[in-house]
């Protein structure tokens, strides 16, 4: 289960769900009350309740009605009022992938049921902001929150509080990559809800709830028995219900469900019949997928759109149509950076605030140069030929810092095909290798610091990366936060891929221990390398970014993010490929691991 769904159906069991769950019937009971309604806690509850009941079959149908209902509460200052729709709110824009403004409103209602002193609506909220800090990987806030649900539920033995915390602890537990917990807390949740005596037992939508989030994490834990079963059930519900956000992320859940069976089984030994067999799964996966693509694209959902693009990426790439594929990642990647720009506090908005001015700024110097240009054109015209000669020579002046900065953000043989108006840029590589280091801990290393203090270490540092990939032969790819990656045999094929990167990571090693920042302080590394077939191309239409694709790809960042400080982690795979070449290896099994979207690896430490 995506917990962005959680956190909807959460917001729409703390306000309808503690009773049975009402269908059309009870909408249009609640419209034929509406022109009667008076301006008081009975007309913000009607509101309310309409808003609610009609978010169940389309988030967005009810938010006419709860911004009415907040407009009223705030009109006779009804602070129960105010807090069920912050609550609704947060929800809301939590859905659209705004989780800024559900942080905000989930905030407001916390604040105003600690002021009424309400404890249920204390715990609800905490919940919630529990939740959304799971979304923003911040699980150490995301257990703060739901600590303090647990101490105010304790004594009360709320069922209700209850069935909300063991769902996120279900959540949280799946973040951490524990799932055996994960799915002992989804158990445990589900078990009070079909409780004999339970008053949750008939409630439609915490039940489709629960068996979504169990078929969810049974499919992580390569259970595809007790995945299909669940994710069944719960799709008849959502269907019942007619919730229509919850039957577009049943066809997510199938698709991903059917891409992980052909990845699963495309790692085995190949034969004719099994690829045959792969490619019958992937169309499964494929029609799950492209039905949940325009579901949640009806449904304006940004964070489901993404997902269902990514996994079609995915399943296209296995199939080898990398046309569809490449396809499939723009929108994925065109979404992910939205969500990622919407879902920054306000530090990072302030950042980007400041981007735009500087980009702005050279847009400005761009069009002085421009306007100079076009003058020194006008006075060629006149000057006879020396002048022309003189506006020739600037012009090419121009033309080649374009070509450098075009040198600057992409592979010079990559430059070229585009210089030559060849786009979409889409290749495939049989065998290249992918480096990736990230800086531990930086990321509290740098909350609190002066941000020229922050760009120029990063600036050190990856201009030392830059150097290494040049003397080893290695294409830089880009540069996320405080993480650095880069490629060997792409985009011209080299034989010894491997070899490089492991120089490269080996002498990166070396070079960068016991490195310290120019106050002192003291920065270590993790690196992460696997090896395999890539698809690598150009995104983008203005703003050009060449990028790689592939199972190696993410195995290798994988391979950084569960490594340890100061050594270099790699794939049992990119071991058996660096043994093909004469070097002063030394391997140090790790051993296994459960690693995200691979199941059990063997892995490595690199040591010189």
């Amino acid at each position: 289960m995506k917990t962005l769904l959680i956190i909807m159906i959460l917001v729409l069991s703390i306000n309808t769900a503690k009773a049975q769950l009402s269908g059309q019937a009870k909408i249009d009971s609640l419209l034929k009350e509406l022109p009667n309604m008076e301006e008081d806690t009975n007309g913000v509850n009607l509101l309310l309740r309409l808003a609610y009941s009609k978010s169940i079959v389309k988030v967005e149908d009810g938010l006419d009605y709860c911004k009415k209902g907040l407009e009223l509460s705030t009109k006779i200052n009804w602070q129960l009022g105010i807090l069920k729709s912050y609550t609704y709110l947060s929800g809301y824009f939590s859905m659209k992938s705004d989780l800024v403004n559900g942080m905000k409103f989930s905030l407001k209602a916390l604040k105003i049921a600690e002021e009424i002193n309400d404890s249920n609506r204390i715990s609800d909220n905490l919940v919630v902001l529990s939740m959304l800090n799971v979304r923003l990987n911040k699980i150490e806030e995301s257990k703060k929150y739901l600590d303090r649900a647990v101490l105010i539920n304790t004594k009360r033995n709320n069922n209700q509080n209850l069935i909300d915390i063991y769902d996120n602890y279900s959540v949280i537990y799946q973040r951490e990559k524990k799932l055996d917990m994960a799915i002992k807390y989804a158990l445990k949740s589900l078990e009070l809800i079909q409780k004999k005596d339970s008053k949750f037992k008939n409630n439609e939508l915490l039940l489709s709830s629960a068996f979504s989030n169990l078929g969810f994490l049974y499919l992580t834990n390569r259970d595809f028995i007790n995945a299909k079963t669940f994710l069944k059930k719960a799709d008849i519900i959502f269907k019942e219900i007619n919730f229509e956000s919850g039957i577009a992320l049943s066809n997510s859940n199938f698709c991903e469900l059917y891409l992980t069976q052909a990845k699963t089984l495309n790692s085995l030994e190949s034969s004719s019949a099994k690829i045959l067999k792969i490619n019958s799964i992937l169309d499964k996966s494929i029609i799950y997928g492209l039905e949940a693509l325009k579901q949640h694209s009806n449904l304006n959902e940004p964070y489901y759109i993404a997902y269902a693009s990514n996994m079609l990426h995915e399943a296209y790439v296995l199939k080898k149509d990398y046309e569809s594929a490449l396809l499939h990642l723009k929108k994925y990647n065109e979404i992910n950076d939205s969500t990622f720009s919407s879902s920054n506090l306000t530090k990072i908005a302030n950042l980007e605030a400041k981007r735009e001015n500087e980009l702005k700024e050279k847009e400005i110097v761009i069009l002085k140069k421009e306007k100079e240009n076009q003058k020194l054109q006008r006075y060629a015209m006149f000057g006879g030929i020396a002048g022309l000669g003189i506006i020739i020579g600037l012009i090419l002046i121009q033309r080649r810092k374009s070509e450098n900065l075009l040198l600057n953000v992409l592979p010079a043989k990559i430059a070229k095909r585009l210089k030559a108006k060849e786009h979409p840029i889409a290749d495939h590589f049989d065998n290249a290798s992918i480096i990736f280091i990230d800086i531990v801990g930086f990321t509290s290393l740098s909350s609190d610091a002066d941000p020229k203090r922050v760009v120029s270490v990063l600036n050190d540092i990856f201009t030392i990366f830059d150097k290494l990939a040049d003397k080893h032969g290695l294409e830089k790819i880009k540069t996320i936060g405080d993480a650095y990656m880069a490629v060997a045999g792409i985009p011209k094929i080299q034989a010894d891929h491997a070899k490089r990167a492991a120089e490269m990571a080996l002498n990166i090693k070396a070079e960068m221990k016991d490195f310290r920042t120019s106050d002192g302080t003291e920065i270590n590394f993790r690196i992460g390398i696997d090896c395999g077939a890539v698809v690598a191309g150009v995104i983008g239409e203005n703003k050009f970014i060449y990028d790689l694709w592939s199972d190696a790809v993410n195995t290798a960042s994988r391979m950084e993010s569960t490594g340890e400080s100061g050594q270099i982690q790699i794939t049992e795979n990119f071991k058996s490929e660096l043994e093909n070449f004469d070097g002063d290896w030394n391997f140090t099994l790790r051993g296994e691991f459960e690693i995200k979207g691979k199941g059990l690896m063997k892995t490595y430490f690199l040591e010189n």
